[in-house]
């Protein structure tokens, strides 16, 4: 089963701030610099695109899968003991501060889904001793 991952809006801003600025410094340049101007423009969205293209929770065999641009990570669904919902800016795989923390018995994940409650029922009908707060 798979569950879109959420895309915040100061996720988007900060994508589109940066080509707008970027395509104000391609055509305010002088000389060759357009060329690095460019290079960095398509380095950044090499990054950029991907993340929102590819980003999804996946429920398969057992193991609970978060796919982000080229990263994947995941977490077995019997180790799971505690889910919640949070607005923790720390770093992690979520576009969103919307998110949910994962806890497990040797490690946590930070997600962020379109549907929380779909996956917060199909994560407790595969392992019901999960604790949702």
């Amino acid at each position: 089963m798979r569950f879109k991952g959420k895309t915040g809006i100061l996720f988007w801003a900060v994508v589109i701030g940066t080509d707008i600025l970027l395509l104000y410094c391609l055509f305010t340049s002088a000389g060759w610099d357009w060329m690095i101007v460019l290079f960095t423009a398509f380095m950044v969205n090499l990054i950029f695109i991907p993340l929102v293209v590819k980003n999804y929770i996946e429920i398969e065999d057992g193991r609970l899968i978060q796919v982000i641009g080229f990263c994947r990570d995941g977490m077995d669904i019997h180790e799971i003991t505690e889910m919640y919902r949070t607005h923790n800016p720390i770093a992690a795989g979520a576009l969103s501060l919307d998110r949910i923390m994962i806890k497990g018995k040797k490690r946590t994940m930070l997600v962020s889904v379109c549907d929380k409650e779909q996956l917060f029922a199909e994560l407790k009908r595969l392992n019901p001793a999960i604790h949702i707060r």
